[in-house]
């Protein structure tokens, strides 16, 4: 039976203590948003020490003071906005045929033309040798969900490109939109030759989009990244540079028992939450550079971001450093974005539908297993089922 009493006691000492991380965490935000102001005008000074500063943190390069807002610009008129998004069905022994599938969803909307939307889908089967099988590194292994989803990734981006180019051609005002980073985060600790070839592709993309002067971005929604807040601390420490790795302070604090270290007042505070308060709906903040480690392979295809208040939330998009010195496509993505957000009350509605087009749920895996399973039969082709899926059937019997 229950202890009531005593369940009580701890349920009473648990709400003491959220209430006091709430009332920490207000003052928090409060001390990162006197330090923004703080480093309003003298950036310039910041930047600097964050570039020769050594963190175990990502943090955000300013290319312009970290709380200035930026005000919406007006939409085109006539412009066309594209997204591509994709889903797979994995490879599985224990199924009638060792293969995979990937569906890649795109979505064309034409605006100020009248003319239809594209809604569409493009499934590709995977069952060769050469898709099976890989080489990295000198040695021959089966491929991987990982490599299924890396390879669905790229073939998402590839989709994007294609068809921006091809309503570039036609003249359009056109944008790309990702859903998710423009950062191959997933590259990171992979073969050389394996990274090497995955971002030889995604570089040669971007330099197709460059040359055609069309914007791409990446929308991330409901980021909780802290890569600005992460530059405030920098900011808070009075160590000339920086170097977390030899940080005299958490030596001190070991040895002295001091309390607190310098960056540790705002640690914890995300980006968007100061940026909620520091933007009216429709603004931006200013473009930041990421410090990301894989970034140092793109040139200048290297990856920035901004916050933009979409009056639904805090997003952060991402964008090649080609369009953030372009003043013209910075703010057509800007109000690209925005527009997209409104139109899907909260998030950008291309996304959305071309993620509809793309997912397999599983009554599609289903049928698709069926259509394999019935192909073979009628064809006499030998299935390959496991054991393990043998037991299963005869269990059912």
């Amino acid at each position: 039976m229950l202890d009531f009493g005593m369940l009580k006691q701890q349920i009473d000492q648990m709400a003491d203590e959220r209430k006091n991380l709430e009332s920490d965490y207000f003052q928090k935000i409060e001390l990162a948003l006197a330090e923004m102001d703080k480093w309003q005008e003298p950036w310039e000074e910041l930047s600097a020490k964050i570039a020769s500063s050594r963190t175990s943190w990502l943090i955000a390069q300013p290319a312009g003071a970290f709380g200035e807002p930026h005000p919406l610009p007006e939409r085109p008129k006539k412009m066309t906005v594209i997204a591509a998004d994709g889903s797979q069905i994995f490879p599985d022994r224990h199924e009638v045929s060792n293969c995979f599938m990937i569906n890649i969803g795109y979505v064309v909307l034409h605006y100020g033309t009248g003319e239809r939307a594209v809604l569409a889908s493009e499934p590709t089967l995977y069952y060769r040798d050469e898709d099976l099988y890989t080489e990295w590194a000198g040695r021959k292994t089966a491929v991987t969900r990982d490599m299924v989803g890396m390879r669905r990734g790229n073939m998402e981006f590839e989709k994007v490109v294609q068809v921006s180019l091809e309503a570039k051609e036609e003249e359009r005002t056109v944008v790309g939109l990702s859903d998710g980073t423009l950062i191959l985060w997933n590259l990171e600790g992979k073969p050389l030759d394996f990274r090497k070839e995955s971002l030889k592709a995604t570089m040669q993309s971007m330099e197709q989009l460059r040359k055609a002067r069309v914007p791409v971005a990446g929308y991330i929604s409901d980021p909780g990244s802290a890569d600005v807040v992460n530059g405030l601390r920098v900011g808070l420490c009075p160590e000339q540079p920086p170097d977390c790795d030899r940080c005299p302070w958490k030596l001190k604090q070991q040895q002295e028992g001091l309390f607190g270290i310098p960056c540790e007042p705002i640690a914890g505070v995300t980006d968007d939450v100061l940026y909620a308060r520091k933007l009216r709906k429709g603004e931006r903040s200013g473009v930041f550079g990421s410090t990301s480690k894989i970034l140092d392979e793109y040139g200048p295809h290297r990856i920035c971001f901004f916050y933009i208040n979409t009056g639904w939330e805090i997003g952060r998009v991402e964008i090649p450093l080609w369009v953030a010195k372009d003043r013209e496509l910075l703010d057509l993505v800007h109000a690209t974005i925005y527009d997209q957000a409104e139109k899907g009350r909260g998030y950008p509605i291309v996304l959305s539908e071309s993620h509809e087009r793309a997912v397999v749920r599983g009554a599609d895996r289903e049928i698709f297993y069926k259509f394999l399973k019935d192909t073979f039969v009628k064809n006499d082709v030998k299935a390959e089922i496991s054991i393990k899926q043998l037991k299963k059937v005869a269990a059912s019997v």
